[in-house]
Formats: C-alpha cells, sequence, structure tokens
C-alpha cells in the first residue's frame, strides 16, 4: 500500500487504516489474526485499536478486540516498529485539574495494558459539546508524552474552529499539536480541505459512505460499471487532503474486498464525473464553506489549486 505522511510527523502511514472495532466480534481468535497478518502482509501499517472510549455494542467490544489485537502484536513484535498504532479516548464533561489527567492517564493505560504496549503512536481525542479548556487537555497530553505514553495526538468530530483553536494553541513547539482529524461520518466538510492544506493536518475518513450519498453510487453504478466501493476509494484516494481511509472488516474477505478496491483508479475524466456528482449530495449546513463550494466550478478549482502547504 501507498504510504503518506501523517500531519507534521516523521510517520508514514498506509492509504487503508485498519480499524479493528469488528475484529474478535462474531469471529474467533483465528480470524482476528487472519485479518491482521493479511493487513500488514499486504503493506498496510496503520491500525486504530477500539480503545476505552467506546462502549460495548453489537458490533464493538473494546476489550476483547483490543485484547486479540494485543496478542497479535505479542506474536509479532519484530514488526511493532513498523506500525503505527492509535486509540481514542473520551474526556468527561466538566472535568479539569487532576480529574482530568486521571481520566486521560486512565483510559491511555488501560488502551496499552490491553494492547501490551509501551505507548501509542498517536493518540485520538473524541470531541464533545461540553469539551473542556483546550490548554489544560495539551497540558496534560504533553506530560504524558514525556512520560513516553504517546507520541502524537489527532481528532475525531472536532469542529473545524476548535482545530483551528487547538492550532492556535500549539504554536509553540512546548505544546502537543493535532497532527489529523478523523471524520466519523461522510466526507462533506470541505472547510477541513482548507485546514489540511493549509496547516498540514492530516485528513482520515471512515468507511463507509452514509446518508447522502446516492448520486455518487448511482454515477459509479450507471456510468462506469463498477462497483461504489471501488468507485468510492479511487475517489477518495484521489483528494490530495486525504491521507487514509479507515475501514473495519470482521473478516478476511472483507478485508480483501477493501484492498482491491483501494487499488482502483479513475481517469481525470471520470473524477470529474463522480465530483459532479458529489457536489449534488447535501452538504451539512453548519459547514461555514458550503456556500462557496456549490458556486461552481471556479470555486472548486480555486480550492483545489490555491496556495498554502499540502499534504503529499
Amino acid at each position: 500500500m501507498k504510504k503518506i505522511q501523517y500531519g507534521r510527523t516523521n510517520l508514514r502511514v498506509s492509504q487503508l487504516c485498519l480499524g479493528t472495532g469488528r475484529i474478535g466480534y462474531l469471529s474467533d481468535r483465528a480470524s482476528a489474526f487472519e485479518v491482521l497478518d493479511t493487513y500488514v502482509e499486504q503493506g498496510g501499517n496503520f491500525i486504530q485499536a477500539t480503545s476505552h472510549a467506546y462502549l460495548p455494542s453489537l458490533e464493538c467490544n473494546p476489550e476483547k478486540s483490543e485484547s486479540l489485537v494485543g496478542e497479535w502484536l505479542n506474536a509479532n513484535s519484530n514488526c511493532r516498529e513498523e506500525l503505527v498504532v492509535c486509540a481514542r479516548i473520551r474526556c468527561p464533561q466538566g472535568a479539569s485539574g487532576l480529574e482530568l489527567e486521571h481520566s486521560i492517564r486512565a483510559q491511555i493505560e488501560l488502551s496499552l495494558k490491553r494492547l501490551g504496549a509501551r505507548y501509542l503512536d498517536i493518540v485520538l481525542l473524541d470531541w464533545s459539546t461540553g469539551f473542556f479548556p483546550t490548554y489544560e487537555v495539551m497540558s496534560v497530553l504533553e506530560r504524558l508524552s514525556d512520560r513516553g505514553l504517546l507520541r502524537y495526538v489527532g481528532s475525531v468530530g472536532f469542529p473545524c474552529w476548535r482545530i483551528a483553536e487547538w492550532l492556535g494553541r500549539g504554536a509553540q513547539p512546548s505544546r502537543m499539536r493535532l497532527e489529523s482529524a478523523h471524520l466519523d461520518g461522510p466526507f462533506t466538510q470541505c472547510c477541513l480541505e482548507e485546514l489540511s492544506r493549509e496547516h498540514r493536518v492530516s485528513l482520515v475518513v471512515r468507511w463507509p459512505f452514509t446518508d447522502g450519498y446516492e448520486p455518487l453510487f448511482s454515477t459509479a453504478r450507471q456510468v462506469f460499471g463498477r462497483t461504489s466501493f471501488q468507485v468510492g476509494m479511487a475517489w477518495l484516494f484521489s483528494k490530495e487532503s486525504i491521507c487514509s481511509i479507515l475501514f473495519s472488516p470482521k473478516l478476511k474477505s472483507q478485508l480483501d474486498s477493501a484492498i482491491e478496491a483501494s487499488r482502483a483508479s479513475l481517469s481525470s475524466e471520470e473524477l470529474s464525473r463522480i465530483e459532479a456528482a458529489y457536489m449534488n449530495c447535501a452538504l451539512p449546513p453548519h459547514c461555514p464553506m458550503s456556500g462557496e463550494f456549490l458556486k461552481g466550478d471556479d470555486s472548486a478549482a480555486e480550492a483545489q489549486g490555491g496556495g498554502g502547504l499540502r499534504v503529499c
């Protein structure tokens, strides 16, 4: 798999990120190991653990999945340094001071215990409406980084204004800086593309797409005679702002399909038609740049070809 630089770090991650949330659910240890073995054999190195941020559900059990990933990491300890392992945490609303630090540290340590690891390459912060003061969280993560528990920080579901605030506070070398924005929903956050270009914040998009993409799927089926999976993957990989696509398979056969789809390619004409179909999809009303992106080809071309730093 092709490797992309992750934010402003020295990490290079594979374009297909393996989500482990479904590993171990309705599958045994052998099936989980088969998924992980296949992913690494095909050149993958970017693994997102379920972590303490998730509650057990029908398709996600953090204790079981992280423990299975930990068993696999222990059995394949020779490749740990080549892997980029991240986990999500969630901070309690209204917490500050020692309570906040204890909560963050406890979640990271629990994830490390399950994974049997000494450190996490990336800690992903889940967004909530009752988010805490940015400088406090940065200070806590900086202290934990000094202890060797984590290397970098990313965000999940953060609105653009919060990412911009974090980037501003992280301008000092002594502060932890956000290196990525992981999108839980469909890729419609055009303002994040701008942040990515200007500040080298990597974007990681979760597959599959959700509601609002029927025009894209219809174009894929009717025009190209390919699956929406193949066309969607090729379209996302064509975007310079996209660092990686998160895919969470249960079985090796599902992972094989994702790897095959990730190798699909589209011509410039095909990409233009897909982009046109994409612009017909509903953009979120809270996106401040949605009106600009709907003006016409000139705005889209300017957004794609404007100045600023780019992820490549």
